[in-house]
């Protein structure tokens, strides 16, 4: 019963986890604020929305001012002059009537609300990253203390087996099969160490910082289906708020006002405009005496474009060619996602029966080694028998752990694929690992 004992020493220490450690939430939300990956994204989404003002300033007016002043000379015949002469405009510039503008104002009011579902989509990646990397780093805490516990079992094992042999009740082969097994043990306790201190690594790319210590599963979680739990409901959902499918849309959407835009290119234009100059001349005063005038001028401008060496005609082909692109663009973000939904739908039903079914067989796996060491205490098993029962143990119950961990990741990994993660749902999955 000693390896039994020893399961549930590991069961407690992995509860109780080091003091003033990080739980799932605290993770991501200090990821939200360190990792180079959303902030870059969140660097990109300021910046696309600066693409509506540029849009607009199209439509508004233009006001410049000049002023400018020329030193001169010169000759004719037997006379030579020098003299300055300045100018000091203001000039104004307001379309009328430039469809162009009015649409590329449109695609921009398309271009902020892509950018928008990015950046919520880099959002749910990131609660995505941060929660794998929490669970790999768990899983790898788990590993080790398995390790270290089979190591402990397995050295318990080599001393019994080499004290029968001394006493002649066993053969040397137990003690050679219990020699090999301890020596995997240590090979795979150095393994799994590496492992954790890599995947710690990997937490840290987030976070830019090693966190003290992770609070790790406190037990069985508890194991809820899909709400609601009907995977085509989940495919609708997706097809309409999934960021993927969204982002995709609104590319069709620009590419269409693309469209729009290049034939507008057939159109004339209408601007208004006007200018105020005051120009000091001394060779030209009017009336004579004075050399400063004053010019102002208001008035339209009509421009027909007639012929662009077939230009226009090439980009509204090209902007058809690339709007259909975007169409099959989109047909295809929608079938992935779907297909993306179906596969976390499905991985969590079954994940759940895969957890139930691997807690069961801890169950009769223990039972088993418990009457394996029985049986050999009265000779009717081998410590090989009772070496391969204690594999098998710490075998399922890292299987078990893991199936855990997957299980909670494919429901958010669901959630995400049909938009619909948020900080609620780290929040739920945290207060059920802490109850666990």
């Amino acid at each position: 019963m000693k390896f039994s004992r020893l399961a549930l020493a590991l069961a407690a220490a992995l509860a109780a986890g080091p003091a003033g450690a990080a739980d799932l939430l605290t993770i991501y939300r200090d990821a939200r604020v360190s990792d180079p990956v959303y902030q870059a994204a969140r660097n990109q989404y300021q910046a696309t929305t600066e693409r509506l003002p540029q849009a607009r300033s199209g439509y508004l007016p233009q006001l410049a001012a000049s002023l400018s002043g020329f030193r001169n000379h010169v000759e004719r015949d037997n006379f030579e002059r020098d003299y300055t002469t300045k100018t000091l405009g203001v000039t104004l510039a307001q379309p009328i009537f430039r469809l162009q503008n009015w649409i590329a104002i449109n695609q921009a009011q398309n271009l902020v609300l892509q950018a928008e579902a990015v950046l919520a989509a880099s959002l749910q990646d990131l609660a995505l990253r941060a929660s794998q990397a929490y669970f790999d780093v768990l899983l790898a805490m788990d590993n080790v203390a398995l390790s270290e516990t089979q190591k402990t079992a397995i050295d318990q094992q080599l001393a019994q087996a080499k004290r029968n042999f001394e006493v002649g009740t066993a053969t040397i082969v137990d003690t050679l099969e219990a020699q090999a097994r301890y020596d995997q043990s240590v090979a795979k306790e150095i393994f799994d160490k590496n492992d954790l201190e890599v995947k710690r690594r990997a937490l840290q790319v987030l976070l830019g910082k090693l966190p003290d210590g992770l609070t790790p599963l406190g037990g069985a979680i508890p194991l809820v289906p899909p709400t609601p739990n009907d995977m085509e409901a989940w495919i609708k959902t997706a097809s309409d708020s999934s960021f993927t499918v969204t982002v995709a849309r609104a590319n069709l959407d620009i590419a269409e006002q693309e469209v729009s835009r290049q034939r507008a290119g057939h159109l004339p234009t209408l601007d208004l405009s006007g200018s105020l100059a005051r120009v000091d001349d001394p060779t030209s005063a009017i009336p004579p005496g004075s050399p400063w005038s004053n010019a102002n001028s208001i008035g339209l401008t009509l421009s027909v474009p007639i012929f662009s060496g077939g230009l226009t005609q090439s980009r509204v082909r090209e902007a058809v060619a690339l709007r259909d692109r975007a169409q099959q663009d989109l047909e295809n973000a929608t079938r992935n996602v779907a297909q993306a939904v179906s596969a976390s739908y499905l991985n969590v039903t079954a994940g759940i029966a895969q957890v139930r079914a691997l807690e069961q067989a801890q169950v009769s796996i223990q039972s088993q080694l418990d009457s394996t060491i029985l049986g050999r205490d009265v000779g009717v098993r081998t410590s090989v028998d009772v070496l391969n029962a204690q594999q098998q143990v710490i075998q399922t119950r890292r299987d078990l752990q893991q199936a855990r961990y997957t299980y909670v990741l494919n429901l958010l990994r669901l959630k995400a694929a049909a938009g619909q993660l948020t900080e609620a749902d780290i929040e739920a999955v945290n207060r059920a690992l802490s109850r666990g």
